[in-house]
């Protein structure tokens, strides 16, 4: 009688993701294991290999007072209070989630342990049966399994592009009856580093009197308020929505502290008067396990250094990605970033370039993010490279010259 497991793989397994799966096997480019850092450089199967994969933006993974942060809340709590949030938490999650509200500009805030967990509760626990969702085809893939399970509980799932906004106008119209109508989209889209037209997207939502959750992962800690040529990407790094001069009306932003704050936690960020029906109906609240101990103190540590360092950093990080576009479009490396947002990808083609490419760049000693299909679409794929604070001209340089090379070894 064959294994019930072997049957999971046979059966249903297998056929998800073989492409992944077979690059996994094959090249061993994916899930690699790190044995040392050294600033942002990473150790990999015995070499030392520049990182252009952290998103680390803000470099406060490897800031010493962060670091020391970490020692006295310890201490005082423990390692893992390990109550639900619903039972009891320590009174550093109250500090923190006053902290954001002030930073964004939002009423209030609520802190749960990842994004993940806020798109599979929240999203459902919105909409439901006779409820309207409309998600944009691009967003992150958490987003769409949350989006997923409300339909499953009775909710409308349609998709619309956040470059063709006709669709979705059309379907706000079509499901004016529904109990509510949720639009979903990211604040800075992944691959790319573009921006969505959030503007348009908010002013056809609020005239359909719809609710936007907007997932700003990547643009917290990066985007602010009021840009300039002095500050390209704005000041305070209070996200996409401050970015672009918009306001919190109908909207529900739902960022993290993993990437720009190197902290395990997210947030929404939420009128007062939502808040403790969120708290009452958001399952990942409920009865899911707390943040640790370490990353609430290293979360409020790396505000405290933000408002005193971050303008400065962000302009740092802003020299890093001009350069670094400047020098694809130099050399024709294909890149569609218009942004100069920190998510440089360069265009390679097919999964068999992703792979090769990826290996190419190994035996230089650069780390990127490889996005091959089914991550991305069959003849888009993408070497994609974050620099953050902590990386150094030299480093930038370092990845000039040898996405160069790829480009001229892969072929078109």
């Amino acid at each position: 009688m064959s294994d019930v497991f072997d049957r999971a793989i046979d059966r249903v397994l297998s056929h998800k993701n073989r492409e992944v799966y077979e690059l996994l096997q094959r090249s061993g480019l994916y899930d690699n294991v790190a044995t040392a850092v050294r600033g942002r450089k990473v150790r990999v199967r015995g070499r030392w290999l520049t990182d252009f994969a952290s998103c680390n933006y803000l470099g406060l993974d490897l800031r010493p007072e962060v670091m020391e942060a970490i020692g006295p809340a310890v201490r005082d709590w423990g390692t893992h209070p390990s109550w639900a949030r619903m039972c009891c938490s320590p009174e550093l999650y109250e500090r923190l989630e006053a902290e954001l509200a002030a930073l964004l500009g939002t009423e209030d805030a609520l802190v749960l342990p990842t994004i993940s967990l806020i798109g599979i509760g929240l999203i459902p626990a919105l909409t439901g049966k006779g409820a309207a969702i409309f998600a944009d085809r691009v967003v992150h893939k958490v987003n769409h399994d949350g989006c997923r399970l409300a339909r499953d509980m009775g909710a409308t799932l349609t998709s619309f592009r956040h470059d063709e906004l006709s669709t979705l106008e059309a379907g706000l119209t079509a499901h004016a009856d529904a109990t509510v109508r949720l639009v979903v989209v990211d604040g800075v889209l992944s691959t790319t580093g573009r921006l969505p037209a959030l503007g348009r997207i908010l002013e056809i939502a609020r005239r359909h009197d719809a609710i936007v959750y907007v997932d700003d992962a990547h643009g917290f800690g990066v985007l602010g308020e009021e840009p300039t040529a002095e500050h390209p990407y704005g000041r305070k790094g209070n996200g996409v929505i401050r970015h672009l001069g918009l306001t919190y009306d109908n909207v529900l932003y739902v960022s993290g502290l993993s990437k720009a704050y190197s902290s395990l936690a997210a947030f929404i960020g939420c009128p007062r008067k939502l808040k403790p029906f969120l708290k009452c109906t958001v399952t990942s609240y409920l009865v899911s396990g707390p943040v640790p101990t370490a990353s609430l103190a290293t979360a409020l540590a790396g505000l405290e250094l933000n408002a005193r360092e971050g303008d400065a950093w962000r302009r740092t990080l802003y020299a890093y990605t001009r350069t670094l576009l400047d020098a694809y479009w130099e050399r024709d490396i294909p890149t569609d970033n218009d942004t100069a947002f920190p998510i440089v990808s360069a265009y390679v083609g097919s999964a068999e370039n992703v792979e090769r490419g990826g290996q190419l760049l190994f035996e230089e000693g650069i780390n990127v993010t490889l996005q091959g299909y089914p991550l991305v679409p069959r003849d888009k794929g993408v070497l994609r490279a974050t620099p953050t604070v902590a990386n150094t001209w030299d480093e930038v340089e370092q990845l000039i010259s040898a996405m160069e090379r790829v480009h001229r070894t892969l072929p078109p």
